[in-house]
């Protein structure tokens, strides 16, 4: 049987029978939460998988990479969206105090509109920092650090 006629029979599948499959390919339990369609793309990129070969290190690691990337970009845009156009953040940096209101589109420091609060971190700073850190957007004290007024 050729692997496009394997993926075919999968799809055919009832939700039953693809938990059995899923038993037989991956030698487990299918996990309770997938649903009849994630099991059997799983299936069918497991067999591919063996019939093709898999991901070299390389890709393994890249793949890792790029997924660390997406929950730090998720973790910031979550960071920021706590917080509402009009909202004051306060940081004291070297003894001086750094304003930023939070505006629909971005931040506005000093007079001047910035599309993150990295950039602004990287400015008071002169180094990398991430933003949202800096400003206290990712302490569990949230309301208590940082933010000023929210008008």
């Amino acid at each position: 049987m050729t692997l496009e006629d394997r993926i075919a029979r999968i799809e055919a599948m009832s939700a039953t029978e693809r938990k059995a499959e899923w038993r037989r390919v991956f030698g487990t339990p299918a996990p309770p939460a997938f649903g009849a369609g994630l099991l059997a793309r799983a299936i069918a990129y497991r067999l591919q998988e063996k019939k093709l070969g898999g991901l070299t290190g390389a890709e393994q690691r890249r793949r890792l990479q790029l997924g660390r990337k997406e929950q730090r970009e998720r973790a910031r845009d979550t960071a920021t969206t706590l917080v509402k156009p009009g909202t004051w953040l306060s940081r004291t940096w070297h003894g001086e105090v750094h304003q930023v209101i939070v505006l629909e589109s971005g931040f506005e420091y000093r007079g001047a509109r910035h599309a993150s609060l990295t950039a602004i971190a990287r400015k008071i700073t002169g180094t990398n920092w991430s933003g949202p850190r800096f400003f206290g957007l990712h302490s569990p004290r949230l309301g208590k650090l940082g933010v000023i007024a929210n008008v």
